[in-house]
């Protein structure tokens, strides 16, 4: 068995590809000459069942776990063993300082909600995260810091749900308060999706006539459209 597979042994298919890579190409070199800080903090990625990723060295290489893999979207498998500065160009200037911090020696860098604009699939989209990024001692390197160890957890999809539950419940409120008139209703209608642009960007809010034909009563997210 050779030292990459002793290093990178398991780990499901983020192992399997972590094993495929000539790590001397990357700026944190063969497997054969990393330190015990970084083997054994790679071996803890590789076999946790949480969202675990590791930036590596000043220029920051990456390597992760299957549990983090679907964050990662289209950007995997060329992710692996990348410089976090070049997988993550669209948020670099949101997750560089909070990167920074702890791989300069400052504490742990913590967020219950981070909202970041992610280009992992054809297209910009709104993500949610819990994370953690704490510093990785290690003694062999002058700073005293091997590198970053990222927990991550996505909450997207709970961010979305509970939002939209907050507006079904207020257009609920606000069309029943307004409900002596249907033009009133639909007028406080629009109200209520107004507060949810990121669901709800634009809304028009018609209503039948007696004649069958159809009239604008209320309209959001328009005014900067004109």
């Amino acid at each position: 068995m050779t030292d990459t597979d002793r290093v990178l042994a398991n780990g499901g298919e983020a192992g399997e590809l972590a094993r495929s890579i000539d790590w001397s190409r990357t700026a944190i070199g063969p497997v054969e000459g990393w330190s015990q800080a970084l083997r054994s903090t790679v071996a803890l990625i590789l076999h946790n069942h949480s969202g675990l990723l590791l930036w590596w060295g000043p220029e920051l290489i990456q390597i992760y776990n299957d549990a983090y893999r679907p964050v990662l979207g289209d950007k995997h498998p060329r992710s692996m063993g990348q410089p976090v500065s070049e997988c993550w160009s669209e948020i670099w200037h949101i997750i560089g300082p909070m990167i920074e911090s702890p791989f300069r020696g400052g504490p742990a860098s913590t967020s219950d909600d981070l909202q970041l604009p992610l280009r992992r699939k054809s297209f910009l989209e709104e993500a949610h995260f819990a994370v953690a990024y704490s510093p990785v001692p290690d003694d062999s390197v002058a700073s005293g810091i091997g590198g970053v160890l990222a927990t991550v957890t996505e909450t997207t999809e709970q961010v979305y749900a509970q939002r939209q539950m907050r507006v079904i419940g207020e257009l609920a409120a606000r069309a029943a308060a307004a409900a002596e008139s249907a033009e009133r209703a639909c007028e406080a209608a629009a109200g209520a999706l107004a507060g949810d642009p990121w669901d709800v960007p634009y809304a028009l809010v018609y209503l039948f006539d007696d004649a069958g034909g159809v009239r604008l009563v209320a309209s959001t997210g328009f005014a900067d459209r004109a």
